[in-house]
This record gives C-alpha cells, sequence and structure tokens, in this order.
C-alpha cells in the first residue's frame, strides 16, 4: 500500500516540505543572481560573469578577445552548473523531510516511498534546469561566437555536459517514467480521477516544452548549418557560430570551420594560384607549340627529302604508271598541308640488254609518321641509286631481267637488315617489258596485287612470297614471279592501308575489316581507276593507316589481237607434225623452216622450229632461233632450259650460265636445272658456286644416278 503524503495525516511534513522547497527556489534563483541589482551577483564565478555584462549593457563587440573568451566559457557552464544546483537542492529538501518524518515519528517504511519520490523529482528537475538554461543562453552565446569568428578565434573548444544522444536518452526515460507512475496510480485504484487528471496533464506539459525545447535547438542548429553551407558556396567566410553546445554538434562545427578556413586559404590566394596554373600552363603550351613547330619543320623537311624520291619517270608508250598516296598523319607548316607517312611509289624507265622495261615498287615502311617515312627515305634513296646506276653501268645494262631484279632485292634487303629489326619494310617491286607485256615482280610481305582483266579482278599469286625486307636472314631462295600481260590488262598494287578499313558501327568497340577480297569489290567497282577505288574504299569505311596505290596499264586502249595462221602455214605445221610423230626429224625440220619463212611472228611455229633444231642437235642455228624466240616470248620457262642446254653445247657456258640461272630464279627447285647449273659451274672452275648450288640440290633429297655422279665428280674436283 503507497502511504498518503497529505496536509491532513503528515502535517507537520508536509509543512517542512513545503518550506525547504520554497527556501531551495529562493536560494536557487539567489545563487543565480537575481539579486543582482542589490549587489548580490550570484554566488558562482561563471554566473557573476555572465550578469555583470548582461547588466552593464555595454557592447560585446567592443570587449577584448580574452574576455570574449572568458563569458563565452562561462555561459556554456551555466546549464551543467544549473542543474547540479538543482540536484543540490533537492537534496537539502529530501534530508530535510527525512529528519521531520523520523522527529515525528511516522513509520520509516514510509522514507522509501520518500527515497523514491526523491529519486524521480531529481532526475526530472535537473534534467529541466539543463535543458532550460541551454536554450535561454544560447543566443548570448551565438553573438559572442560570431564575434569571435570575425576575429579568427577558435570558438568551438568547450561544449556542454550533455550531448544530444544524452538529451534524448533523457526524455526517454522521462517519458518511461511517466508512465511507469501513471500505471501505478491507476493499478492500486486508490487515486481519485482528478488527481490523475491532473498528473497527467503536469506531465504532458512538461514533456512538450522539453521536447520542444529539444527539437527547436537541434532544428535552429541545423537551419545555422544550412546558412553557414550556403554563404560558403557563394563566396562567403561560411562562419558557423552554431547555437549548440551538444558534443556532436560542436564536434562538426570544429571540423566545419577547419574546412572553412582551408577553403578561405584557397580563396585568399585564388588569384595568385590561378596566376601561377596559367603561367605554368602557359609555359606548357608554349612548349609544346615550339615542340610542335620544330615537329612540323622536321616532317616537313622529311616530306621534302621524300617527294623527289617517290617520282613517275616512265617514258613509255605501252605500259603507263599512275600512282595514288595517301598518308594518315597530315600536318600544317607555315600555313600549308602537308603528308607525311611510310608509302612510296616510284616508276622509271630504262633499258636492258638493248630492251625498254619500266620498273615500279610499291612499298610500306614499318611504323607511324616520321618512324615510316625514315624508312622509305632510306628505301628511296637506295632505290634511286639502284637506277642510275643501271642506267649509267654497261654491264648492268646487260643483266636479264631476272638477275636485275635479284640483285636489286638483295642490295635492298641487306642494307635494311644492318637496322637490326628496327626499320622493315613490306613491297612489291618488279619490271614490265615494253614490248612483250612480261612482268618480273617480287613480294616481301606485301599485299597481294590484283589484275584487273575483260571487267573481271581477281588477285596475282604470289608463288613464295618473301619475308619484310630488314627480317634475319631466315630467307628461303628468292622466286621471281612472272605475270604476261595483255593489251586492256590493269595491274593495281597497294599497301595495307587500303584494307585496315574502319567500319561505322554503334558499337563502342572499333570493327576492323579483315577480309581481303573486299579489295577486289573496290577495284571492280572502281573499274581499275585509282580516283574511283579511293572513293569506293571512303564509301565503305575510315581509313585507319596510311594508302598508297599504283596503277600499271599495259596497251590499255588496244584491243587484244587474235593471230591467225596462214593457211600454207598451218597445212605446213600439220604435215610437221606427222613427221615428227614418225621420228622424220628431217623432213620435219625442212617443213617447219618453210612455215617459218611464211609465217616469222607465229609463236607456234617458231617454238616447233626451234625445238627440232635442238633434237636434231643442230646447236649453232638453234642458238640464233633460241636467242630470237626468247626475246619475243621471254615468259617461256622451258624454252629458257632447253636454251641453256643448247649454249652448254657450243660451249657458250656463259650464255647457259645466263639461262640456267634465270630459271633458277624462277623456279630454286628446278632439279634438272640445278644439275645443269652445277655442271656448268665445274665447267667454268666456279667450285664454290658449283658446291652451293649441289646444297640445294640436296636439301630437295631427291636421288638419281646423275646427282650421285655429280657428287662424285665435286669430290674429285677438291
Amino acid at each position: 500500500m503507497i502511504p498518503d503524503f497529505s496536509i491532513e495525516n503528515h502535517p507537520q511534513v508536509t509543512m517542512v516540505f513545503l518550506l525547504s522547497t520554497l527556501f531551495a527556489a529562493i536560494g536557487h534563483s539567489v545563487q543565480f543572481g537575481i539579486l543582482f541589482p542589490l549587489g548580490i551577483p550570484g554566488s558562482y564565478e561563471e554566473i557573476r560573469l555572465a550578469n555583470k555584462w548582461n547588466q552593464t549593457g555595454k557592447a560585446l563587440r567592443h570587449l577584448p578577445t580574452v574576455d570574449l573568451e572568458k563569458l563565452l566559457y562561462a555561459i556554456i557552464q551555466i546549464p551543467k552548473i544549473n542543474m547540479l544546483t538543482a540536484l543540490g537542492y533537492s537534496t537539502l529538501i529530501l534530508i530535510a523531510v527525512s529528519i521531520s518524518h523520523f522527529l515525528y515519528s511516522h513509520p520509516l517504511s514510509e522514507l522509501l516511498y520518500v527515497l523514491v519520490g526523491w529519486v524521480v523529482a531529481i532526475f526530472v528537475y535537473g534534467g529541466f534546469s539543463y535543458i532550460i538554461s541551454d536554450y535561454f543562453t544560447g543566443p548570448k552565446r551565438v553573438e559572442i561566437k560570431k564575434i569571435l569568428s570575425k576575429r579568427n578565434v577558435a570558438i568551438h573548444k568547450k561544449f556542454g555536459l550533455l550531448s544530444l544522444k544524452g538529451k534524448f536518452i533523457f526524455l526517454l526515460i522521462l517519458i518511461l517514467l511517466s508512465l511507469c507512475i501513471l500505471a501505478v496510480f491507476i493499478s492500486f485504484g486508490e487515486s481519485s480521477f482528478q488527481r490523475i487528471s491532473i498528473f497527467i496533464s503536469l506531465t504532458f506539459l512538461e514533456i512538450l516544452i522539453l521536447v520542444y525545447l529539444y527539437f527547436q535547438s537541434i532544428h535552429i542548429t541545423l537551419e545555422q548549418i544550412n546558412k553557414s553551407a550556403t554563404s560558403l558556396a557563394l563566396g562567403g567566410t561560411g562562419s558557423l557560430p552554431i547555437i549548440s553546445i551538444d558534443r556532436e554538434f560542436i564536434r562538426f562545427a570544429e571540423n566545419f570551420e577547419y574546412a572553412t578556413k582551408e577553403v578561405g586559404r584557397i580563396r585568399k590566394n585564388l588569384q595568385e594560384l590561378v596566376f601561377e596554373k596559367t603561367y605554368e600552363l602557359r609555359s606548357s603550351l608554349d612548349h609544346a607549340e615550339r615542340l610542335k613547330k620544330q615537329q612540323d619543320g622536321d616532317y616537313f623537311l622529311t616530306s621534302l627529302l621524300i617527294k623527289p624520291l617517290s617520282l613517275n619517270k616512265t617514258i613509255g608508250t605501252n605500259v603507263k604508271i599512275d600512282f595514288f598516296i595517301k598518308q594518315k598523319k597530315t600536318f600544317n607548316f607555315h600555313g600549308r598541308e602537308n603528308e607525311i607517312g611510310g608509302d612510296i611509289c616510284i616508276a622509271r624507265s630504262f633499258t636492258l640488254r638493248g630492251r625498254d622495261f619500266t620498273f615500279f615498287l610499291n612499298a610500306d615502311a614499318m611504323g607511324k609518321s616520321l618512324q615510316g617515312a625514315g624508312g622509305i627515305l632510306v628505301l628511296g634513296a637506295a632505290v634511286q641509286s639502284i637506277l642510275e646506276r643501271s642506267i649509267a653501268v654497261e654491264s648492268v645494262k646487260l643483266l636479264y631481267a631476272e638477275r636485275w631484279l635479284k640483285n636489286a632485292y638483295n642490295e635492298l634487303n641487306h642494307i635494311f637488315e644492318s637496322f637490326d629489326c628496327s626499320m622493315l619494310v613490306s613491297l612489291v617491286m618488279g619490271l614490265v617489258d615494253e614490248t612483250t607485256g612480261l612482268v618480273y615482280f617480287v613480294n616481301a610481305d606485301h599485299p597481294r596485287s590484283v589484275l584487273y582483266r575483260d571487267e573481271v579482278a581477281s588477285f596475282v599469286s604470289n608463288k613464295s612470297p618473301l619475308h619484310k625486307l630488314g627480317t634475319p636472314s631466315m630467307q628461303r631462295e628468292l622466286e621471281i614471279a612472272t605475270l604476261q600481260m595483255y593489251p586492256g590488262d590493269i595491274l593495281i598494287l597497294g599497301s595495307d592501308g587500303r584494307d585496315d578499313i574502319e567500319f561505322s558501327s554503334n558499337d563502342t568497340n572499333r570493327n576492323i575489316n579483315h577480309d581481303e577480297s573486299l579489295f577486289l569489290s573496290h577495284v571492280k567497282d572502281g573499274k581499275g581507276d585509282l580516283a574511283l577505288i579511293y572513293k569506293s574504299i571512303l564509301d565503305s569505311g575510315e581509313l585507319t593507316d596510311d594508302l598508297s596505290l599504283m596503277r600499271i596499264s599495259f596497251k590499255e586502249n588496244q584491243k587484244r589481237e587474235k593471230r591467225t595462221l596462214k593457211k600454207e602455214s598451218f597445212e605446213l605445221l600439220r604435215k610437221a607434225r606427222e613427221k615428227m610423230n614418225t621420228n622424220d626429224l628431217d623432213a620435219a625440220r625442212t617443213l617447219l623452216e618453210s612455215a617459218f619463212r611464211l609465217s616469222p611472228d607465229n609463236e607456234e611455229i617458231h617454238r616447233a622450229l626451234t625445238r627440232i633444231l635442238f633434237r636434231l642437235k643442230d646447236f649453232p642455228v638453234a642458238n640464233r632461233l633460241f636467242r630470237s624466240y626468247l626475246e619475243t616470248y621471254p615468259h617461256d620457262s622451258d624454252m629458257i632450259y632447253l636454251a641453256a642446254i643448247s649454249y652448254k653445247n657450243t660451249n657458250d657456258l656463259a650464255s647457259a650460265i645466263d639461262m640456267a640461272e634465270r630459271i633458277r630464279l624462277r623456279n630454286p627447285v628446278h632439279l634438272a636445272n640445278l644439275i645443269l647449273l652445277t655442271e656448268l659451274y665445274l665447267l667454268q672452275e666456279n667450285l664454290t658456286k658449283a658446291e652451293k648450288i649441289f646444297q640445294t640440290i640436296q636439301s630437295i633429297g631427291k636421288k638419281s644416278k646423275r646427282v650421285q655422279n655429280l657428287q662424285n665428280l665435286l669430290i674429285s674436283k677438291k
């Protein structure tokens, strides 16, 4: 049973309680300076200092910084002092009530309820005192902080006793405690409805006031933070004289103050920093511009060196050559746009053994821009040197096309091998016989050439393609390819830029062409015209590399003639074949000589007569016919081989070796020719070359009695 403490059953205790409470209220007020006008400023130093400056009416901005800092500290301490004072007077009331309760012989068990009531009262009284004094001293703290902030003084050194979390826990406990007390009242059923209503009303009012003050303080603090952040963003100082003294907000304000000082320092030096960075950037840009101009100057000078090397100096009437070069790298020098890259085209006319030839070269040097340009500069200079030597030196003019092309290729390859793989070049290089249209060429890892004949584009076989110029010497045996062009034929050469096309795509990944046969459609669509071929390439996608194209036409405006054989000649040829079938070679010779006199320009009769003379072993006459036949029809490799044998039998070893070497260049694994060539060099006492060629024979791996005899002969010569 909870005792009923009232003035009727506890008159003395109730009176003591009322008097001690009145004393506590008066004492609390006096300690906090209510009698300051009467000369009693308060019992605490902090209270006296706060009341002093509050009552004088002197403007705070005129106070020294030290005094302002002391005053701010004092005001921050007031909520804590107020709470402790409330705790002290509450304890005084408990002691007075306990003594009176004991003196008037009331049951001691009732003191337990008094103690519980005191604990509740001291909790409510202390917390209420702290929150109330914290809230109402806030504006004065803000005023002082603003002044100190303008003086660049740290204003967030101290914080209050309770944190934001502590206040929230206090309010939560207060609500729960009130509910518990209300539950006790109702459960015992001895309290009237009026008393319960009064308790609920007072409790609700107290909690409402405390919650309002708690959240209002948070709201004002957040508004201050928002205004300070906005001020900082708009270029202001971003000062944050925060109203709250809660530990969480004070720590935030300390960090915010540090941030605003750092921002202020940056802004203060911003103009100097901007000027410094602008100066550095301008200097870097000027330096880059100077380097760019210097680089463009190097590009320009290099391009000037390349131009006289990449020339079309053809003067033939049957063979026409055109170039198209589009380098990927473009640059401006003195207001003029130029190009530089690693592609080159060269063409020139000269004579070999009294016959007119047109030299052609399409090459692509490894690397971009200046590196590629350096490669074609070396290549162009070396090629022009070879061409000048071919025009000026008589011994070079006596070379057959195959031998000349072999020497040129080897010389270029040796030059680029000296760069130790740092400069590689792919190329197609060759000679075109102005009279017959026979093309001799080599392909060193270059895209395949395209033959455009009768409106059909097709790739030209490379036979045994070589590695790029400058690749270390693991090369296979050099093989010269041949192609017979007829009137109206067009040969198109091009670098790999013709295939490296980037197709337009919505995908983020690059879509590069990998189909080399696409170029055939470009040639067909362009009808063999370089400008139209280039347009067709651009219509399909964007260039990603240097592009060079070369067009070689043979008797372009003429049609291919169908050679007819006279009736008399045809009849003589038919009879000669019948005689050859019966092995009557002399009669066949007579018939063929008659046919040859009637049709000296017919290839079939000329060839048949030469072969019959060879079979009759009339080598001197056969040699003359071999010479005239091969001048007119140089594509016939079988006849060149027979000519080598015929020359050998007349002891014309030099001519025989020339013929055999031509076959060797066209077909390096022609076993019978290699055996013949070895025998010729042995007859010439050139053992070194004979042994070298015999090594090739052994690498082929075919065993025969003739090969064994040749090996024995080589051993005997050593």
